[in-house]
């Protein structure tokens, strides 16, 4: 596992990907297509598995050991959740409700003080853990060059 964060980046689009899809009734969506539903949730996968991969290099940073995702510690792991919690909630406000941005359906459960959706901050800790797990638990591909 000499680059964690080509695992982190990997996984953590595949997993948001699923996740994104299946949020979806708690998002105003009224007039998408499948296509433009399908890019919208790639695009999210796409920004979610970024936030992914630099809050795993603060953990990184944190702990002083890049390989981190093979033994989590505590300060890793709230480096890794806090970061991407912080970047959740701050992109969340600014985002939603925006012309420009994605609106929470009434099905949407939020957070009293900030209004923020609970999915998406659900999400910044189910997802990431899983893409820790996939990341260190499913071996990397054997080269076909020996």
């Amino acid at each position: 596992m000499s680059r964690p964060e080509v695992r982190i980046a990997l996984f953590g689009f595949l997993a948001a990907f699923l996740w994104e899809m299946w949020q979806m009734p708690f998002y105003a969506t009224a007039g998408l297509t499948i296509a433009e539903a399908v890019r919208g949730c790639s695009l999210g996968s796409l920004g979610d598995s970024g936030l992914m991969v630099l809050a795993y290099s603060v953990g990184s940073i944190a702990t002083g050991n890049r390989h981190w995702v093979r033994q989590w510690t505590p300060a890793a792991l709230a480096a890794y959740l806090g970061t991407g919690l912080l970047a959740t909630i701050v992109v969340e406000m600014i985002v939603e409700g925006r012309a420009w941005g994605w609106h929470y359906a009434p099905l949407m459960p939020r957070e009293p003080l900030t209004g923020v959706g609970l999915v998406p901050i659900a999400m910044w800790i189910v997802v990431p853990l899983f893409t820790l797990w996939l990341s260190r638990n499913i071996p990397p591909r054997k080269s076909l060059n020996r």
